[in-house]
């Protein structure tokens, strides 16, 4: 009777698996291949990365400018914008980094306050020549004042520097 449960169905070969781990461990094997290769070729690129930035600074170069929040700082404390590069100068003199303990420093003080009276006694010296542009050896000049002022050897000079002035002017104020 216990096949008689079985009569409708049709009979059904059963396949017994084999062992599958020997299809199991060839993907697992494929997968590790890949897998190292995977890496090998990580490797090799961030080496190519490091061989590249080698050559390269550590740090960004930055020009010997202060930035913003140091300028801002000074500029507080009193100090001119020309007068940051001689703040620049003195830091690397004194060999000190921290422009704080620059400003309190009396030397720097001192030294400031010196650099300061040379700038104004520069700026209050005229700069320039200042004479009435024409020498006093020329006939131009002698041509504006009076012939008795004239010295005696350069009044035939201013003379007909004067004629020919006269020859070049019309009779009347506007011609």
């Amino acid at each position: 009777m216990i096949n008689d449960e079985n009569t409708g169905v049709e009979d059904v070969e059963v396949i017994e698996v084999e062992d599958t781990e020997d299809e199991e461990t060839g993907v697992e094997e494929q997968e590790e291949e890949k897998g190292v290769d995977y890496w090998k070729a990580e490797a090799l690129k961030n080496k190519a990365i490091l061989d590249r930035n080698k050559n390269k600074p550590a740090t960004p170069s930055k020009s010997n400018d202060f930035g913003y929040d140091v300028k801002a700082y000074l500029k507080a404390s009193g100090i001119k914008t020309d007068e940051f590069d001689f703040v620049k100068t003195e830091m690397k003199s004194a060999g000190i980094k921290d422009v704080d303990a620059l400003l309190e420093n009396k030397y720097f003080q001192s030294k400031l306050e010196e650099h300061r009276e040379i700038s104004r006694t520069q700026e209050a010296t005229p700069k320039g020549n200042r004479s009435g542009g024409v020498a006093t050896d020329s006939v131009e000049y002698w041509m504006a004042k009076p012939i008795e002022e004239v010295p005696t050897d350069k009044r035939r000079a201013v003379v007909n520097a004067k004629l020919e002035k006269e020859k070049g002017q019309g009779k009347f104020y506007n011609s």
